[in-house]
């Protein structure tokens, strides 16, 4: 029998802070998603002086227009906003109007689909690092952001070895991951150990990134990162998944659609904890909009209300958040399961474009603040996960961190 769904229509905020690459802020603003060249499921880095563009995007939720302007922030390696001015690193001018917009055509939510592009013929820019573009209302009374991107500029002048082992310094193809690699830096490094910056993503996470990891040897002009401890990470279990593409034809993943309140209600099968490894495929927490109605997906794609459930006895001392993308990856009140006492499951909902979504749950102790996640989905080295090493430089006397290299290895692909 289906469980019993409570139809809501409320929309939440996703403040997510030192979240993932993209996040909205105001519960009228969704599905912000940066591509790099418009490509699906790249990292949102772009070469430096190359031919490379970055894709922006979000979603207003209506068809009213908003004078939108982003800002380009630049920021150091742990994504705090570096010293520099605008014009040490912009070539062109700050604050652009988005010019891009169209309304969306035949869906039950209206909204209005804005994009940008960077480089282009207002701005280009001229240092490597880490940035943020900071998306403004010029009408708002407050001068604050109501999306905001990160992405970073690489000048590749270093060379990766790297790979990852589930044979790790605290278990033998039991739980974990090691991440071990060597980076072949430039003369112009005088001293790795204080000028370079690893900084080491699972799945493009920013809850469990791995910073301030010492090397283990340093000789001719190689640094090597091996048998460190930083660099074990919880295994986890691959990401679950569902389609809506067509509310007629359920997808993957999906048990039923209701229409009510004006929208369609997707309500997902109950999810049962992981005692072993599903695997399964996943994206590795990515989101992918799409549809089968019409041509243009940005804007014939609907916005649904998706429901989530998990079937596991109530645990204290914590609570359990949905995790991906697609909501900013932020353990947010937006994000947070409630519990149904009567029935005995974790609950919530969001409101999504139609397309393919990866999603996880995972456990926040209110104790330790430690993320786990167990009970949900356990930890099981055969997992696939894709780890991104970022290395930066700082020279004596620079005020930012340059981007020399980034390098990705996948553990157990198929």
């Amino acid at each position: 029998m289906l469980r019993s769904v409570v139809i809501s229509l409320a929309l939440f905020v996703v403040l997510a802070v030192n979240a993932q690459s993209s996040r909205s802020f105001l519960p009228s603003v969704r599905s912000a998603q940066v591509l790099l060249n418009g490509e699906w499921g790249t990292l949102p880095v772009m070469r430096l002086g190359g031919d490379d563009m970055l894709h922006f995007s979000f979603d207003e939720l209506s068809h009213i227009y908003h004078r939108y302007t982003y800002r380009v922030v630049h920021c150091n390696a742990d994504w705090s906003p570096s010293d520099l001015l605008e014009i040490d690193y912009i070539e062109g001018f700050n604050d652009v109007l988005i010019e891009e917009w169209e309304n969306s055509v035949n869906t039950n939510q209206l909204y209005t689909h804005y994009a940008f592009t960077i480089p282009n013929e207002n701005m280009s820019l001229k240092l490597s690092g880490n940035y943020r573009v900071e998306v403004f209302d010029d009408e708002a009374e407050e001068d604050v952001p109501v999306a905001s991107f990160d992405f970073s500029v690489v000048e590749p002048l270093v060379s990766f070895e790297a790979g990852v082992s589930g044979d790790t310094d605290i278990s033998f193809n039991e739980r974990h991951q090691q991440v071990s690699f060597a980076v072949h830096y430039p003369s112009f490094v005088s001293s790795p150990s204080a000028e370079l910056k690893a900084v080491v993503y699972q799945n493009g996470r920013r809850d469990n990134v791995v910073r301030d990891i010492l090397p283990t040897y340093i000789t001719n002009g190689v640094v090597e990162y091996v048998n460190n401890e930083k660099l074990i990470f919880d295994a986890g279990n691959e990401y679950r998944r569902f389609e809506i593409t067509d509310p007629n034809s359920p997808g993957e993943g999906v048990e039923e659609v209701v229409y009510a309140g004006g929208l369609y209600n997707v309500i997902l099968y109950m999810d049962k904890p992981r005692v072993s490894h599903s695997n399964y495929r996943d994206e590795n927490g990515r989101f992918l909009v799409n549809t089968f109605e019409g041509f243009g997906t940005q804007i014939e794609a609907d916005y649904v209300n998706v429901h989530f459930a998990l079937d596991v006895p109530r645990i204290a001392d914590g609570e359990l958040y949905l995790l991906g993308d697609f909501c900013g990856n932020g353990f947010t009140p937006a994000n947070k399961l409630s519990y149904d006492d009567e029935d005995g499951y974790y609950f919530t909902s969001q409101l999504l474009k139609m397309g393919v979504y990866n999603y996880r749950y995972l456990w926040l102790s209110s104790v330790n603040g430690k993320v786990l996640d167990a009970p949900a989905d356990g930890n099981f080295y055969e997992t696939e996960n894709e780890y991104s090493i970022y290395i930066y430089y700082r020279g004596i006397g620079d005020r930012a961190d340059r981007l020399l290299g980034v390098h990705s290895v996948v553990y157990g692909a198929r």
